[in-house]
């Protein structure tokens, strides 16, 4: 029998619902933050019960939300004061559902799947490679390409960016982790990463696979009703590889690569970023930007809850109950023995709000509170991390804490070219090749893209461009995404 619609009437209910419920967990951040004097309160949403009794334990983080004096809420907080973290991350993922996306998020409305099987897909192959700007004079543009692929684990197809090095080099791989929305295009693809002109002359490859919102780049236990199949880390570290490596097969355009992987995430794709280098010898370097690294604590459960169910998953689908072997083995700073010898590279900000937020959101309480909240718990994570790498020898660690800066890409952007940098040093240097090949634009080093030019002058697949951008590129207001 086919599945009912909702009416327009029914899901503006619901929306009301879950905006009340929002409200009510605000409240409670507030509340819990000493800018108010409220009651207990207890968050409640459409279809997700109360709060869960593990985020009402006392938090850790000392601080305070405003760093200029003249917000007006300002003189209602005390520097310093102790906040109830994992209470408010508790009362937010309890509102994170689909009927309420983050700040500045499209959300997952519709209540179906994101993405679903196909079982005529047995295989993990290559089915297109297009450039992303097909008209742009830009010689740096000519290298990004945007490949079609298909992933035998999920038996979806996916879309991964890939910003080839300047010709004429094998040069390291280096994977870009998008944070919760995992757009289309990705956040690398505007002012976010490509957009940096001296990270363009990086002799780097950049990889950038999409279309993973919520998913903690994770292999999932089950399929979820929501978010579809999840197998990405299989992908990662087992399927895209070697398609990288053969290219399309009507095309002599393999990734000219010299056997050297990196991995770089923000917000969630900071905590994937570590896992994978952490669990994987093929990384010899890794970094962080603004993530959550524990899984077993109070704090880095409601992190990873809160991540799924703003996109409105399950987190029992991910990785099974709370404390099963695989929450354990996902949590980086109880055993971060797997980054022995590798480059690594953490920042993360205090949550405090300073000018350039004050300047970019104003007084939007909302995403100011959200970004505080998630940042400062990042923060804390980040020092948990940086004091269990002590005990790990050999391990190239570089922090960057800043003193302001919410979770949103303001702070994150600034983050891009030092943490890249810094995986580099770890990898293998890149070599010079003398390989070349005439294609239709004429003669050009192996590793160079010659993308002819088509219809968008400076973008295709849905991308603005690659520079000048100041959120994910194709989404509107992006910087007021959470990006966790």
């Amino acid at each position: 029998m086919a599945a009912i619609e909702p009416s327009a009437p029914d899901i503006r209910k619901r929306r009301r619902i879950a905006m009340r419920s929002a409200a009510i967990a605000v409240t409670a951040s507030v509340a819990a933050l000493g800018l108010v004097s409220a009651p207990t309160v207890q968050a409640q949403s459409a279809g997700s019960g109360t709060v869960d009794p593990e985020s009402v334990d006392p938090s850790v983080a000392p601080g305070s939300l405003f760093g200029a004096p003249s917000l007006s809420l300002a003189g209602l907080t005390q520097i310093g004061a102790p906040i109830p973290l994992t209470a408010v991350l508790g009362s937010l993922g309890a509102v994170g559902s689909a009927d309420f996306a983050r700040p500045g998020s499209t959300g997952t409305m519709s209540g179906k799947p994101l993405a679903v099987r196909d079982d005529a897909i047995t295989a993990s192959t290559v089915l297109s490679v297009e450039p992303m700007f097909p008209n742009s004079t830009n010689e740096a543009d000519r290298r990004a390409e945007v490949w079609t692929v298909t992933s035998e684990s999920m038996q979806r197809k996916v879309r991964v960016e890939v910003y080839r090095a300047p010709a004429g080099v094998d040069a390291p791989n280096m994977y870009f982790l998008d944070g919760v929305g995992s757009e289309t295009p990705s956040g690398w693809s505007g002012g976010m990463g490509w957009g940096d002109p001296q990270i363009r002359e990086r002799k780097v490859n950049v990889i950038a696979p999409t279309g993973a919102p919520s998913s903690m780049w994770s292999d999932w236990e089950k399929d979820d009703p929501t978010l579809g199949p999840n197998k990405w880390e299989t992908f990662l570290v087992e399927e895209l590889p070697p398609l990288l490596k053969a290219g399309l097969e009507d095309r002599s355009e393999p990734l000219a690569h010299n056997g050297s992987w990196g991995v770089l995430g923000v917000s969630m794709g900071a905590a994937s970023a570590l896992h994978l280098a952490n669990r994987y010898d093929m990384f010899g370097g890794a970094a962080g930007v603004s993530g959550a690294y524990t899984t077993t604590d109070d704090l880095g459960y409601q992190y990873a809850r809160l991540t799924v169910s703003a996109r409105g998953g399950e987190v029992t689908n991910m990785w099974g109950p709370r404390n099963s072997d695989s929450w354990i083995e996902h949590d980086t700073v109880a055993d971060p023995s797997g980054l022995e010898g590798k480059a690594v590279y953490l920042s993360a900000a205090t949550g405090r709000v300073g000018s350039s937020e004050l300047g970019r959101f104003g007084s939007n309480t909302m995403i100011l509170l959200d970004g505080h909240i998630l940042e400062k718990g990042s923060y804390e994570s980040t020092r948990a991390l940086q004091g269990a790498l002590a005990t790990v020898p050999g391990v190239d660690l570089k922090t960057n804490y800043m003193p302001t800066g919410i979770h949103n890409w303001p702070i994150f952007v600034t983050e891009m070219l030092p943490g890249t940098d810094h995986v580099l040093s770890g990898l293998k240097p890149p070599v010079s090749n003398f390989r070349t090949t005439t294609g239709a634009v004429g003669d050009r080093s192996e590793g160079s893209t010659g993308s002819s030019s088509s219809s968008n002058s400076l973008a295709s697949s849905g991308s603005t461009g690659s520079t000048g951008s100041t959120g994910s590129a194709g989404s509107t207001g992006s910087l007021g995404s959470s990006g966790n």
